[in-house]
């Protein structure tokens, strides 16, 4: 992955809640990124398309869930690789919003997720994408000029500053908010069963 500007580790992430947000806000579009969870790298016979969870893993996810309950998302557009599927999973109940597995996900580099996002339907203002790095960094690298780190099952919010999902293009938009696991345990009170350290830079 190519080299970019110094970014915050983490930024704390204000829970957007559209429906106060300042009406200067509501000709934007809303994109929020989600790294996958942590995945299971125990068994190196499994395909890597096929690779679960690890403990870890589930347990973010279920961190992430209570932590986006209530927000107002109009789709989610995932990856079909199992750990991406596993980690929406518990998503879905809370958001109440339809999911849309797309293949190009899997693989995809910045380019790939603008495509993406300049096709999501324009009746929708608020999106999430559930994916995988490096394409998850760059990408928000390529609508806000820098990205921080996304450690697995990191959510970043990205106000975008469109009318319509087909003009988002290089510079569009700002990184509003980055959480983590490590945070959301912290801040739910979750006992640390799971020490919350620097994995190696596997997807």
């Amino acid at each position: 992955m190519r080299a970019r500007p110094s970014a915050p580790r983490q930024l704390r992430l204000t829970t957007p809640r559209h429906s106060s947000i300042a009406s200067w806000v509501s000709a934007m579009k809303t994109l929020h990124l989600l790294r996958h969870a942590k995945s299971d790298w125990s068994d190196t016979s499994i395909d890597d398309f096929a690779r679960p969870l690890s403990r870890r893993g589930k347990r973010a996810r279920k961190l992430i869930a209570r932590h986006v309950a209530g927000w107002q998302i109009d789709l989610v557009v995932c990856s079909p690789a199992a750990r991406a599927k596993a980690t929406v999973k518990p998503l879905i109940g809370v958001l109440s919003c339809p999911v849309r597995y797309d293949n190009t996900m899997y693989a995809a580099d910045a380019d790939d997720l603008l495509v993406i996002t300049r096709r999501l339907p324009e009746n929708t203002s608020s999106v999430m994408f559930v994916g995988h790095n490096p394409s998850v960094e760059e990408f928000t690298e390529m609508l806000c000029g820098l990205s921080p780190r996304y450690p697995t099952g990191a959510l970043g919010t990205l106000e975008v500053g469109v009318d319509n999902w087909s003009d988002t293009g290089p510079g569009s938009a700002s990184l509003t908010g980055l959480v983590t696991p490590a945070q959301l345990a912290e801040e739910q009170g979750d006992p640390p069963a799971i020490r919350w350290q620097a994995a190696p830079p596997r997807d």
